[in-house]
């Protein structure tokens, strides 16, 4: 059985997915995300591996919170304004990421960054 913070988050994440809609305002029933507990796990399974955002290669380091929200463009509170979710949403093409033979993510793992940029992207 799904809990109410995953379906809140899922129901948000697809709203979020909708071309027509631009922002989707959180609202004070949905719990907190946290960027150490929820956050930090996902960037660091899956963007701040080697030769991919981890500072090796080409591509910046996307370890640590400040680096997350420099190198990723986060604009707190506008998802679709920031690099990482928009780039995150996509599951197929040049910019998917993670790019293959890596899986993308969940779209828990999405509806969680998008609620997070939402509720301002904090180093909570």
């Amino acid at each position: 059985m799904i809990s109410r913070f995953v379906q809140t988050i899922l129901l948000l994440a697809s709203l979020g997915f909708a071309a027509c809609v631009t922002e989707v305002e959180p609202t004070a029933d949905i719990p907190a995300v946290g960027y150490q507990r929820d956050i930090a796990p996902i960037i660091s399974a899956n963007c701040a591996v080697p030769a991919c955002h981890d500072g090796s290669g080409e591509e910046d380091s996307l370890i640590g919170y400040d680096n997350l929200i420099k190198h990723s463009s986060v604009r707190p509170g506008d998802a679709h304004g920031s690099e990482l979710y928009e780039v995150i949403r996509l599951y197929t093409g040049e910019r998917a990421m993670p790019p293959a033979p890596y899986p993308p993510l969940t779209d828990e793992q999405i509806g969680l960054i998008y609620v997070w940029i939402l509720q301002g992207a904090k180093n909570n």
